[in-house]
């Protein structure tokens, strides 16, 4: 693709387009200008391990609503580097916080939905019900199973795992680590790890988030 580039560019002409290249063309032109980085991928149980655990968060501290207030984010004219960058700072620690609060709700929340959908289908199977699991929670909640579904999945795997609820990723990332993250449980030493008990603070006890 490159050589066909420098072509065009030297001729003005070519005959015919070159096969589509396997990679993505931004890619090649990272490549080729010295810019291509090797992005490292996760591909074992510890290296997931510990990258789990670099991400975990301060659960300690609520999420600050004021700390994203239009005020606060507002960059106007000549600013402050250390500030913004304070600022900034300070948002992502919120971010992952919201993360990992969003990971401990799909967890214990997706635990009893597996428990209501084992107790809905058992009231169906002696003829106490008639509807579906599906449709029966679409009608009592309003929710489609599409979204439950991925709450179920989740605390199949995670639910007992205490330790999961200080992981600030985004739950996109940890449904698509799933089937990584239930090998990794199966490595006896990370699985101790990972069900060891934690203390989390109640609502009402969280510190005020100044960070």
């Amino acid at each position: 693709m490159i050589s066909f580039l420098e072509s065009v560019k030297t001729t003005g002409s070519f005959s015919k387009f070159p096969k589509p290249p396997k990679r993505k063309l931004q890619d090649f032109f990272k490549e080729k200008s010295g810019k291509k980085k090797a992005r490292k991928e996760i591909t074992t149980p510890a290296e997931l391990h510990q990258y789990l655990i670099d991400n975990f968060a301060d659960v300690s501290s609520a999420i600050s609503r004021e700390m994203f207030s239009e005020k606060l984010f507002s960059v106007t004219g000549p600013s402050d580097e250390n500030e913004i960058i304070n600022r900034l700072q300070k948002g992502f620690r919120n971010l992952k916080r919201q993360d990992a609060q969003t990971l401990m709700i799909y967890i214990q929340f997706g635990n009893f939905l597996n428990l209501c959908k084992a107790w809905q289908e058992k009231e169906k199977e002696e003829g106490r019900m008639n509807q579906t699991w599906a449709a029966w929670l679409k009608e009592k909640t309003g929710y489609s199973d599409d979204h439950a579904r991925k709450l179920r999945a989740t605390a199949k795997i995670l639910f007992g795992y205490k330790k999961f609820f200080h992981v600030g990723l985004p739950i996109g990332f940890i449904i698509g680590k799933l089937k990584m993250i239930q090998e990794m449980l199966q490595v006896p030493e990370f699985n101790t790890f990972w069900k060891e008990p934690i203390q989390l603070p109640s609502t009402l006890r969280l510190q005020q988030s100044q960070t």
